[in-house]
């Protein structure tokens, strides 16, 4: 009866509502997973479906009535701030229901006032523990430090809230490193300048709040903390959590993320070798003969020794790897994740020794912030760098583990490899190569229910490769909905016979830039999207001027500012055309005379070089599976459909998306992937 009577004051109140069977249905599936703990519901929503208003209908009046958290997890920052600015509170508006709502963003994301504080020049004299050395960062510019002063001035006055996303001022990376705190070096409530920090307000709103919009990853790191941020819940227990997870098809890559692990060995080594001063400053801080049952002189033999290791296994590598000086970004990686014998002592060592190490650092950082209370701002340096330093210590045993670790009979191994930078510096990974243990582990296995939404989902065969690679339950509930538009009258989908293949990378360009030059209409809305930035700027040298004028190639200026020029131009009935990758094919909404044209310059195959793609499509190849049906082609269906839905905004838009890959009418995958995609009318060769 609450959801009926939500949806029916949903549908009264809120101008413009169209009823909606999809919708309907998607509020029936979503009521289904959310009112029964346990349940699983995925939906496949395409553009117009209204997926927001769908899951808040059902979502909020069952969370309200089981007294439990509505988080709303989202891939994008751009539809987190859509979500928590516009649809929710519209939503609540229409509704009459009265409900508190949070944005969680991770600490990062917000100005820390005593680090601010600290860059101006307030509390930072030195002190008892002063000679402890700067392990990250390089000095500050003055003009930063007039910045840092303003954001604190504003934030105070609550401008910005000390939210770092909404700030009035540009912050240069340098900056945000030094005014912003990860958990490892905060003093809590102990700070002294706790009394104003934007991250305590925030997460204090966040454990108060029925409604919390966060995103994928400070969620699935928020769920494999134990959901606890010094000592606090972060945002709500995953017994008491029912989750949304909208832009669902990022959850895999984001997982993927959260069990990866990297390490920099020149530069670990560097300052593995600079930690005696902070360990000595540790020992005299707590007064204690021994911290984590070492004595001062054991704790930097300790240090020394993991210093001594990395720079050997370095010397190791390099006998075994030399790259190539013509490759630009020379990679090595290790076949079906095994790594070579000879190096397994030494990953063994450092596995262990890396363990004592950040046991050491995390013990001294505990009895440190247990010391006298007040406004010692020697000690909370000393905390802070102790507890960043145990970070940095742990992401050192999180690599090294994931190294040494023997993969399980049957499972998917994981990825293993080595990069070189520019300094030629060996930067060491290693990551999950599905993320489905990842996911039964953190989500499937522990939150009380979950609703995975988006476009694109099903990548043309169904929900499969989606479920395998997600790990999704048996008995979750997966349906694909219908557009609510009218598609094969509304666009066109045209894939011309076109004269060479996008692997031929001299002529391609050249035939790209030739085909927009003829076919496109100049004087309308377009986008063209392309998977290479090589490839996108080489085509827009190549087109004549008085089109290139036309053109607006993302990364010349701010994605914004790029959006808001191409607005401007549509509206005033000029031409305009966005160059874009990626991040410009997926959530760019471009109704009406904006965007009548999308062209795609080739299918969207994931990188065959990527190393947890080759890695998994080794071991699938070496079961018996054909790694490109099962990898490559839904990845593509998924991307390509998302590239597609940048087209067809409202039921008054019309158009063409045209795919400028001649592979689709001469590769056996290529009708496959034609019917898959949305029902437009077909124009093909």
């Amino acid at each position: 009866d609450a959801l009926r009577h939500t949806y029916t004051q949903l549908q009264a109140n809120t101008p413009g509502f169209k009823l909606r069977r999809a919708q309907s249905q998607m509020v029936a599936a979503v009521s289904r997973a959310l009112g029964n703990s346990g349940g699983v519901a995925v939906v496949e929503a395409p553009t117009g479906v209204g997926k927001s208003l769908g899951y808040l209908t059902a979502g909020v009046p069952i969370a309200l009535a089981s007294k439990k958290t509505l988080v709303i997890s989202t891939g994008t920052v751009a539809l987190q701030g859509q979500l928590f600015e516009r649809d929710i509170p519209n939503f609540l508006k229409a509704t009459g229901i009265e409900a508190t709502v949070a944005l969680a963003k991770g600490r990062t994301r917000y100005l820390c006032t005593r680090n601010a504080a600290e860059v101006q020049g307030e509390g930072s004299q030195d002190g008892l523990f002063g000679d402890e050395p700067a392990l990250f960062d390089r000095p500050i510019a003055p003009v930063e430090i007039d910045v840092a002063a303003r954001l604190t001035e504003a934030c105070l006055v609550v401008i910005c809230d000390g939210d770092l996303d909404n700030a009035p001022e540009a912050i240069t990376p340098n900056l945000r490193s030094a005014i912003t705190t990860p958990a490892s070096g905060c003093a809590g409530r102990r700070c002294a300048y706790a009394a104003n920090c934007p991250v305590l307000r925030a997460r204090t709103k966040v454990r108060e709040a029925q409604i919390v919009v966060t995103n994928h990853a400070l969620m699935l790191s928020a769920l494999s903390l134990g959901d606890v941020d010094a000592g606090q819940p972060l945002l709500a227990p995953p017994s008491d959590m029912l989750l949304v997870l909208d832009e669902g098809h990022h959850i895999g890559n984001v997982a993927i993320d959260q069990g990866a692990a990297s390490l920099a060995l020149d530069a670990m080594g560097r300052r593995s070798n600079r930690l005696q001063v902070l360990i000595n400053a540790a020992y005299r801080a707590v007064d204690k003969d021994t911290i984590g049952n070492l004595h001062p002189s054991e704790a930097i033999e300790l240090a020394a020794r993991v210093s001594k290791l990395l720079k050997a296994f370095r010397d190791q590598v390099a006998m075994g790897w030399q790259p190539s000086d013509e490759t630009l970004e020379p990679q090595w990686r290790a076949p079906e994740g095994r790594l070579p014998e000879a190096w397994m002592p030494a990953v063994h060592d450092l596995a262990e020794d890396t363990r004592a190490l950040f046991n050491w650092f995390h013990a001294a950082t505990s009895l440190v912030a247990k010391g006298k209370d007040g406004a010692d701002a020697a000690r909370e340096k000393l905390q802070r760098n102790l507890g960043m330093t145990s970070e940095m210590v742990q992401a050192m045993h999180e690599l090294w583990s994931v190294w040494k670790r023997e993969d399980a009979d049957g499972a998917p191994p994981m990825a293993r490899w080595i990069t070189q930078d520019r300094d030629g510096d060996f930067i060491l990974h290693g990551s999950p190569i599905s993320a489905a243990q990842v996911l039964r582990k953190l989500m499937w296995d522990s939150v009380d229910s979950v609703v995975m939404t988006s476009a694109t989902l099903t990548g043309g065969g169904g929900f499969q490769a989606l479920a395998i690679d997600n790990g999704i339950p048996d008995d979750a509930e997966m349906i694909a909905l219908s557009s609510p538009f009218d598609l094969h009258n509304q666009a066109e989908l045209i894939v011309p016979p076109f004269p060479v293949p996008p692997d031929d990378r001299q002529r391609h360009p050249i035939e790209v830039a030739n085909y927009l030059e003829k076919e496109l209409d100049w004087d309308k809305g377009s986008m063209v999207l392309f998977t290479s930035r090589w490839k996108m700027e080489k085509v827009a040298s190549l087109l004549p001027s008085r089109r290139r004028e036309r053109v607006l190639v993302q990364g010349e200026t701010a994605k914004q500012k790029m959006i808001d020029e191409h607005l401007r131009r549509t509206a005033a009935g000029e031409g305009s055309v966005l160059f874009g990758l990626n991040s410009f094919g997926e959530g760019l909404d471009l109704p009406g005379e904006a965007c009548t044209t999308v062209v795609i310059t080739q299918v969207p195959f994931a990188v065959p070089t990527d190393p947890q793609t080759a890695t998994l499509g080794e071991w699938l190849e070496r079961r018996g599976h054909n790694a490109f049906n099962l990898i490559a082609i839904p990845h593509a269906l998924r991307t390509l459909t998302q590239f597609a839905g940048r087209l067809i905004r409202t039921s008054e838009d019309h158009g063409r998306v045209i795919i400028l890959d001649s592979r689709l009418l001469t590769r056996r995958y290529g009708q496959r992937i034609i019917d898959a995609l949305p029902p437009f009318k077909r124009v093909i060769g």
